[in-house]
This record gives structure tokens, sequence and C-alpha cells, in this order.
């Protein structure tokens, strides 16, 4: 029998039976808001959520909905606040009250939700045809529109609450309009409530965990031991994030403090001062960097996923398993899920659907870089869109450069692993050859790019491509 260090407790009728009682309901809410607890904030809120849809079933995408408006608005630090402050201080206003903030948000879900109402009267609408080009050129031009008005206090400073509570809900609003056309689709004031879920009260993250309202639809439980056996993986998954997030504790202790290996920021530091480690050390420090990494990522993505399993919906990791990947395409799709899918829907569908009809491979190539490359960008640049406000357009596109860079390479090397497909596996051939070193190559190429995946404006490309330069020792 192969030994598990989480039992498949969902596949046990016996367990699974219990679980669809309301003592075995309570004691399942009980023991994964304690892990939540453990994990990280908001557990109460998100308790408390919980709570909710366990007690009334019938009404959960009500209650997910109401929730997440409620808490988006009613706990707003999922925007940029250190910035607002900062904005404020520079406008002469001595703090900035939530209240204020609590207003701004509330009062975009209400603009946010007329657009869409508009959108679903008039399907036809040029706007609602294109419905992501409409959207992220009407939010790029209200963004120059207050970089250059006249706007001073109070008036600047709501003018950017708004524009970043715009930039965080951006996507899941998209979703909202590619949704226009669906037959059962949701009425706007359930829709509006997914564009900040209740279950990512935690994260800032402008990433559309779950998807749309359509998704949802698709994957939510509808009997109770289908609501069973979803709420059962989704502890699962929460205790297997809690043994991660220990697992990242004790490599970080034994990495950096016992074998002295330099934190990537100490090592790109000491480069970009002239005074590298040497070329061992920068290779270990990055190594250590991306497996962290790795662990980061997918406590972070279990945590929300398993909140959305608990409040119903059989939603699909957004991590799993990522080492064991054989090409680049496949890396990409287990390491971030649901950002992939995001870049899929709205960027590789529509230019694959569109374009290079009679041309199989640049069809496939260029839709891969419009998603991996000019989508990954423009997602990453729009969720850090406070940068405009503090350097200016100019500079923020120009201290963009290192990620752009990513972006490209990123791209480029998908497109040829889409190209050349998945490596034959071959019985005949060794272990080593057929799982091992494919799933190394994979590996050693993110590895590398993970030089270059930086967001900040704080160091430019050359700096980055120096210290690649120093792992191989020039």
């Amino acid at each position: 029998m192969k030994f598990r260090l989480i039992p498949p407790l969902d596949q046990s009728p016996t367990v699974v039976a219990h679980c669809q009682r309301p003592l075995g309901r309570l004691a399942v809410l009980a023991t994964f808001t304690l892990f939540l607890a453990l994990l990280g904030d908001r557990w109460l809120v998100i308790g408390a959520f919980l709570a909710l849809t366990a007690a009334f079933p019938r009404h959960r995408r009500s209650l997910v909905s109401a929730c997440g408006i409620l808490i988006a608005i009613a706990l707003p630090d999922w925007l940029d606040l250190p910035f607002l402050d900062r904005l404020a201080a520079r406008e002469g206003l001595s703090h900035l009250p939530q209240f204020a903030i609590r207003i701004v948000v509330a009062a975009v879900f209400a603009l946010l939700a007329g657009l869409a109402a508009l959108a679903f009267r008039f399907p036809r609408r040029l706007a609602a045809r294109r419905p992501v080009l409409s959207a992220v050129l009407s939010f790029c031009a209200l963004v120059a529109v207050v970089s250059m008005a006249p706007l001073t206090g109070w008036s600047r400073v709501a003018a950017w609450i708004a524009i970043l509570a715009i930039a965080r809900m951006l996507w899941f609003f998209c979703y909202t309009l590619t949704d226009r056309n669906s037959r059962d689709r949701e009425p706007v004031p359930l829709q509006a409530g997914l564009w900040r879920p209740a279950w990512m009260a935690a994260t800032a993250s402008g990433t559309p965990f779950a998807k749309g309202a359509a998704y949802l639809r698709r994957i939510e439980a509808h009997t109770t031991e289908e609501l069973a056996v979803t709420q059962i993986k989704g502890l699962k998954l929460l205790l297997w994030a809690l043994f991660l997030r220990v697992g990242q504790l004790v490599f970080e202790y034994l990495i950096y403090r016992k074998l002295g290996i330099p934190e990537f920021e100490a090592a790109f530091s000491r480069s970009i001062a002239g005074h590298p480690f040497a070329w061992y050390w920068n290779c270990l420090s990055l190594a250590a960097a991306f497996l962290v990494s790795l662990l980061q990522m997918s406590v972070w993505g279990h945590e929300i996923i398993a909140c959305a399993r608990m409040s119903g919906f059989r939603a699909l990791r957004n991590t799993y398993r990522p080492l064991e990947s054989r090409t680049l395409a496949e890396f990409w799709n287990r390491f971030y899920f649901y950002f992939k899918e995001l870049l899929v829907d709205m960027f590789f569908y529509p230019t694959y659907l569109r374009y290079f009809k009679k041309h199989p491979r640049v069809r496939m190539a260029a839709a891969t870089i419009m998603a991996a490359g000019v989508g990954n960008a423009l997602f990453h640049f729009l969720r850090d869109i406070s940068v405009v406000a503090e350097l200016g357009w100019w500079r923020a596109v120009a201290g963009f450069q290192t990620y752009l860079f990513y972006t490209f390479v990123l791209a480029a090397g998908i497109s040829i692993s889409q190209l050349r497909g998945k490596p034959k596996d071959d019985p005949s051939r060794s272990w080593l050859r057929r799982r091992l070193a494919p799933a190394l190559c994979v590996t050693g190429f993110y590895c590398l790019i993970h030089v270059f995946d930086d967001t900040n404006r704080t160091y430019g490309l050359r700096e980055h491509l120096v210290f690649v330069g120093r792992l191989f020792g020039l």
C-alpha cells in the first residue's frame, strides 16, 4: 500500500457520510479554521464567511457575493495603502481616514456594476464584443487623465484610490464581461461579489482565483455528498499548505543560517556594488531563492483554493508538482495555474481564434507570445500602476525593462517548447533520460530567468545581465 502523508479521507465512504451530518460539518469547519489561523491573516473573517456558507448552503452564491463586497469595502488593505499614505502626505493631508477609502471603494463597485449592466444590456456593441481591449484601454485612459488633471488634495487622493481599486478588480471584471452571452449567467449584483472574492480577503493579488462566475457554475457542489467531498479536499489541501509552510521555514533556516548560503538580495546587492560573491555562491543563492519562491507560491495558492473548496467549489490547485514538468509549457501550467488561465482566456484564445489561421505553427507561436509576453507584462504593469503617480509614465515604462525582458524570454521559451512538443515517454530509455533530465533542464531554465522576474524599478536590465554573467564566473 502506497504511503501518504495525508490519508485520502475524501475516498472513505464512512468519513464522507459523517461529514454530511451537522456535527461532522462543524468538526471540519472548526479544524479548517484552526489550520487557517496557524497559516496567516484574516482567519477570523474568512472563518466567519465559511461558517455562513456552511450554515446556509442553498444561499451559497448570494453569500459569496455579499461577503466578497462587504469584506473588500470593510478591509481595504488589498489596495496599496503605503502608496496612498505617501500620496496623502505629498498633498498636505495629515492622515488618510479608512472611511474615506471605504466610500471610494464602494463607489468603484457601483461604477463597475453599472458598466457590467450596460454590457449585458447591449451585448452587440463594440465595447461588449471586445471586452478585454475596451476595459484595458478605458483604464489606461483613466490613469492618463488623472495623471494630467490639475487635481489637488482629497480629489487627487480619491482619484488614485479609485484607480488602485479598479486595477485590483480589472481582470475579475473582464471575466464578468466575457460571461455576457451565457444564458444562465448570474445578475450583476451576484457577479460583483466575485470581483474581490471573500476567499481572497488575505491577499492583494489581482489574479482571479477560481476564475469567474461561469467557471464557478461548473465546479459548484450541488449535493450534500459532493459538498462533503469538496470540503474534505479543502481541509486536506490546507493541511498540506501548513506542512509546506513548516518545510519552507526549516529549509530557509538550514540553507541561510546553518549552511551560510547568502540570500539572493544580498548576493545581487554585492554584485551591484562591484564586490560579488564567488560564482558558486551566486548559483546556490539563486537556486535557493527559486525553491523558496516555489514553496511560497504553493502555500499561498493552496490557502486560497482550500477556502474556495470549503465554500463549496471544486476548484483545481493553483500549483501542482511543477518540478515534475518535462516541458517549459507544462511548468508554466503547473506553477501558477490561475494566472496562466487568465492569460490564456484573455490573450491566447482571442489571438489564436482570429489570426494566422492558415499557418498553424505561426498561429500557436503568436498566441503564446501574446499571452506569456504581452499579456504577462501588461498585467504586472497595470497591477503596479501606482508607480506612474510616483515616477511618471516615462520612468515607469523605462524602469519596467527588466520584466519586459523576462516576459520576452519566457514567451519565446514556451513557444519553442510547444512547437517541439512533449518528449516521448519511451519505456526503453532509462528513468534518468525519460524523466529526470527533462525536468532538470526545465527547472534550470526557470531558475535562470528567475533573475529577471523583477517588477521593481530599482535596478535596470544591465545590472541583472551582469549578475547572470557572474553565475558563470564572468
